[in-house]
């Protein structure tokens, strides 16, 4: 049974998201104004794409651009060839910057990201934060879009890809009740599970947040709001930033 729907009501990057994240197989095809193309997932990642006589990542980048039209997702369905070997998470990453930059994207029409010395130094910052709170367990910064832009973690087998896209799904939840509301702006949202909390902030201008699990009964609430209200403002300047 095919699950099918409006690009307006459930975007690509979430579908994308969720697929890679749940490692389907599966196969999403998307119609808008007498054009089709089409996604396969396997393994955690998108394996193939085509659209007319084109294949590969720029049928992933172009169909990025789709913000209205419809989809129709099929599981158990086996790619027929596999022509994209790009991440899911860095086909995201540059679909998204160069939607940003209003174009359609192609592999080469991205603009060019700067990812030193501003990536050392939010890898950096990352670990002296972590170093700052007391039961410490995992730290990410993420794009509203779901996309981990630098992380750090204390347990290596912590999937920091899946636990970003699911909670860029609440964060947006959170965002929207708060509006409805009429509550002011989001600062930070906090899940308290029976071992960890889980601290979401806002950075900047609320196109990235910054994600952290801590052990609940090594860490203190305060201290942790606390040290992650100091780096915020750090952790925002030195994101990358797509040149001009």
């Amino acid at each position: 049974m095919a699950l099918r729907g409006d690009l307006r009501h459930l975007s690509l990057v979430n579908i994308i998201q969720i697929n890679c994240t749940e490692r389907n197989q599966a196969r999403v095809q998307l119609r808008r104004e007498g054009q089709t193309g089409e996604i396969y997932f396997q393994d955690g990642e998108i394996v193939h794409a085509a659209m007319d006589t084109r294949t590969g990542e720029e049928v992933v980048y172009e169909l990025l651009t789709w913000q209205d039209g419809e989809f129709e997702l099929e599981m158990d369905i086996a790619p027929p060839a596999h022509t994209v070997t790009t991440s899911w998470s860095n086909l995201l990453l540059e679909g998204m910057h160069a939607l940003d930059e209003g174009f359609a994207a192609t592999p080469e029409e991205l603009p060019m990201i700067e990812e030193e010395p501003t990536m050392a130094r939010l890898n950096d910052l990352l670990k002296e934060m972590a170093g700052e709170i007391p039961g410490f367990i995992a730290t990410d910064v993420v794009g509203m879009d779901g996309i981990s832009i630098a992380g750090y973690t204390a347990d290596p087998s912590f999937n920091a890809e899946a636990a970003s896209a699911q909670f860029a799904l609440v964060m947006k939840l959170v965002q929207k009740t708060v509006g409805t509301l009429k509550a002011g702006e989001l600062e930070d949202n906090l899940v308290t599970t029976d071992r960890a909390y889980i601290l979401t902030r806002m950075l900047g201008d609320g196109s990235y947040y910054l994600g952290i699990a801590v052990d609940k009964n090594a860490a203190s609430l305060g201290n942790l709001r606390m040290v992650t209200r100091q780096f915020a403002d750090a952790l925002w300047g030195a994101l990358p930033r797509a040149k001009r």
